[in-house]
């Protein structure tokens, strides 16, 4: 019986999805694009990697990698929002928190803190946002380039 439920417990973590997401590991990137529906392309930066993952209704999400592999940032703009769990992962929570504390104007929304960052502005079938955390942003690059 407790070999079943090994083997249960087994096969039940191996459905769980596996993506990348902010302060993830670069590696996991590819399952962002495959869990998206879109094409993944890396571009070199002076002080980073983007990684470009355009979707089949022209939406683009963009994911920041530092040198060490590490997630940094993220951001999208398209006809819709992109699954934010997916691509905020851990930092879900400081989103959830932030709606609570931060004045909402029409249509958009800004959340700063010390460790996450967060802004999305849109209206239908256009949205535009980005997230990020800014002690890992490298030291060599700005946060600006989150866009």
């Amino acid at each position: 019986m407790k070999c079943v439920w090994i083997t249960v417990l087994i096969l039940a973590l191996g459905t769980l999805p596996a993506w990348a997401s902010l302060g993830d590991n670069v590696s996991t990137v590819a399952f962002d694009a495959q869990a998206l529906g879109g094409q993944e392309v890396k571009v070199a930066k002076t002080g980073f990697d983007l990684h470009q993952i355009t979707l089949k209704d022209g939406t683009v999400v963009n994911e920041f990698v530092s040198p060490e592999g590490t997630v940094f940032g993220i951001s999208w703009q398209g006809h819709f929002i992109p699954n934010l769990h997916q691509l905020l992962g851990t930092y879900i929570t400081n989103l959830q928190e932030g709606q609570r504390t931060q004045v909402m104007r029409r249509r958009a929304i800004t959340i700063q803190g010390d460790n996450f960052v967060f802004s999305s502005v849109g209206h239908m079938r256009f949205f535009r946002g980005r997230a990020y955390v800014p002690g890992l942003v490298p030291a060599n690059v700005k946060a600006e380039v989150v866009q």
